[in-house]
């Protein structure tokens, strides 16, 4: 969340695998939330996926649910798969409207912070007290007491996170473009990759990552590149934005780990911005997860890295990004994969319109 997308054991949970429980522990498992969104309520399913083994223990019923009409739920974030922050515009903090089955929520009122009149343009990062918005330069720290706004007009923004008090935020500026040499040779359109460090105090220290990385995700409707455990991840790329001179990292592991996938399907593997998203990466545990389409547009990836390496990972398919569901993908199948792209499980489902992990409680 991140974009707020978090999220998803033998006790009240169907278990859809013939072993049934097997005795994983929190240690080696991942918890997915499946969310959602009809006509009448928005809910989140919890899943507890165990990437080594394939086995994938999903819930009967939501754990947490609310009227899909409700304008006056803002946000959600999960800490960990049984706590959740519900942001509200409702001056109350007892909204009888949200059902909660087996999970811990806490209301977040924005009545005495928020304008009546200020909508959030795209909520980069949620934490349990605040939400991170962010409209055109203007980055704006919500939470119950006040709401904190800071300029980040030294390019076009491109991310957010939060750390250690810290408001990180990734923005970039576009050079003049640069016409071919010569008819043979194209031009290019590249940008400088700053990052924007603000400060508790409201100070601004800005430090420039690279002078020359493409620029064509600018033209995109909306970026928000993920944020994990003190780095942004994009591009093969990692940014640890607590280094004292940051630089793009590449992320030699992850890519192999995405070449192993691509050989489960027969789909060719293509750049994720091409279809206008970022795949999510959230820190659980010991694991850093990649939600998103890796391989093509007909499937969703959860791919699961421990120490640098590929766990396990599972593809749903079909899957669309289209939205609402059209009905000829309405149910999925989720197939899970050890780390070798060998298939172990498959579970049908019907198709939720994402797939979120929590942040480690």
């Amino acid at each position: 969340m991140k974009r707020s997308f978090g999220v998803l054991a033998c006790l009240l949970t169907v278990t859809i695998s013939l072993l049934g429980c097997t005795g994983t522990t929190s240690k080696n498992t991942v918890p997915l939330l499946l969310e959602y969104n009809n006509e009448e309520q928005t809910s989140y399913v919890k899943a507890l996926w165990a990437p080594e083994k394939g086995t994938m223990e999903i819930d009967k019923d939501p754990m947490l649910s609310y009227p899909s009409n409700d304008a006056q739920v803002i946000a959600v974030h999960w800490e960990g798969p049984d706590s959740v922050t519900v942001f509200t515009r409702e001056a109350t903090t007892s909204l009888p409207q949200i059902q909660a089955h087996g999970v811990k929520v806490n209301v977040v009122s924005l009545a005495n912070s928020l304008p009546i009149y200020y909508d959030p343009t795209v909520i980069a990062y949620t934490t349990n007290e605040a939400i991170y918005a962010a409209a055109g330069t203007t980055i704006s720290k919500i939470t119950a007491s006040d709401m904190q706004q800071y300029q980040a007009d030294n390019g076009t923004f491109l991310g957010l996170g939060v750390m250690d008090g810290n408001i990180y935020v990734l923005v970039g500026k576009q050079h003049p473009y640069v016409p071919p040499k010569t008819a043979t040779i194209s031009g290019s359109a590249t940008m400088s990759i700053i990052l924007d460090i603000i400060n508790p105090d409201g100070s601004i220290i800005t430090k420039t990552v690279t002078d020359s990385y493409d620029a064509s995700m600018l033209v995109l409707p909306e970026v928000n590149i993920p944020f994990a455990a003190g780095s942004f991840y994009f591009g093969g790329f990692r940014l640890d934005v607590t280094a004292q001179e940051p630089k793009l990292i590449q992320t030699t592991s992850i890519t192999k780990g995405f070449e192993t996938i691509s050989t489960a399907t027969k789909l060719p593997q293509f750049e994720f911005y091409e279809e206008g998203s970022f795949p999510t990466y959230t820190k659980y545990g010991d694991y850093l997860v990649c939600i998103g389409q890796t391989i093509g547009p007909t499937e969703l990836t959860i791919a699961a890295f421990k120490n640098g390496a590929l766990s396990g990972f599972s593809l749903l398919t079909p899957y669309t990004m289209i939205r609402p569901i059209p009905e000829n993908a309405q149910n999925t199948t989720i197939y899970t994969y050890d780390s070798n792209a060998k298939q172990l499980k498959a579970y049908s489902i019907e198709t939720p319109v994402q797939v979120i992990v929590p942040d480690s409680p």
